[in-house]
């Protein structure tokens, strides 16, 4: 059956993001608390009512600087692309008959005794008809120090790729005739959207259960990836026997 993780990509207000923490999708056991989230809201241009940011951070742990560093990278980035499409022709007229927005809530979503999983839920609207979602992700290797890419798990990255798509595609298809909500898509982009080699699974969280292994991978596709935007986007959850075997040697002993 499909799961569907729903992200929200409603415009959080600086008190609302101050009191939420990340979520720790990890259950019982010993594991970590979640992570509190810390707010950095960038009004620097707010005098022009030009646009405003609204930024929740995750608050990381000491040994995991090098995850820390990443993601103000990534911030950086975002904000340096939202700030120079205010440079585009016109841009900053419109702007000011409807200020822009960007909103990043970066969360941690998943820990095991080997990994910190962190997730990107957020948007920016730069005059379009609808926000630009920005869907992202990263995975943190506790014992390498070092943030990780979906491949990087893999001795053999296609297969592993292949097998993901093969149950992203049966989940997906079978919400095409889900009676009550059916999913807004056809065969043709769901195909499109979960090839293998294509980066289609860059987007990850972990599936995590007591014992504080990895129990499978839920991979995420932003709108328009596999469904169309109004769908919102869409997760499937897949099983770790579904690709055990193609894990590297050192990694199969954080999942079961």
């Amino acid at each position: 059956m499909l799961v569907r993780h729903i992200l929200s990509l409603v415009f959080a207000t600086a008190g609302l993001a101050a009191c939420r923490g990340g979520t720790d999708r990890t259950n019982g056991g010993d594991s970590p608390p979640p992570a509190r989230a810390s707010v950095d809201k960038d009004t620097e241009s707010g005098q022009e009512g030009l646009y405003t940011m609204e930024l929740s951070l995750p608050d990381l742990p000491p040994r995991a600087e090098p995850l820390r560093a990443t993601i103000e990278r990534y911030v950086d980035r975002q904000k340096r692309a939202f700030m120079d499409s205010l440079d585009a022709p016109g841009a900053r007229e419109r702007a000011r008959e409807l200020p822009w927005d960007l909103n990043l809530d970066i969360a941690v979503a998943s820990r095991t005794d080997r990994f910190i999983n962190v997730q990107v839920d957020g948007s920016a609207f730069t005059g379009a008809t609808h926000p630009a979602p920005i869907v992202d992700s990263f995975t943190y290797d506790l014992e390498t120090h070092r943030v990780i890419g979906i491949r990087e798990l893999f001795a053999d990255p296609r297969a592993a790729e292949k097998a993901f798509a093969a149950e992203a595609r049966r989940q997906l298809l079978t919400a095409l005739d889900d009676q009550d909500e059916p999913l807004a898509s056809d065969s043709e982009q769901i195909a499109a959207g979960t090839e293998p080699g294509k980066d289609h699974f860059r987007v990850f969280s972990l599936l995590t259960g007591p014992d504080n292994k990895v129990h499978g991978l839920t991979f995420i596709f932003p709108p328009y990836q596999v469904a169309s935007y109004a769908a919102g986007p869409q997760a499937v959850d897949v099983p770790s026997d579904a690709f055990a075997s193609y894990l590297k040697p050192e990694y199969r002993g954080a999942f079961r």
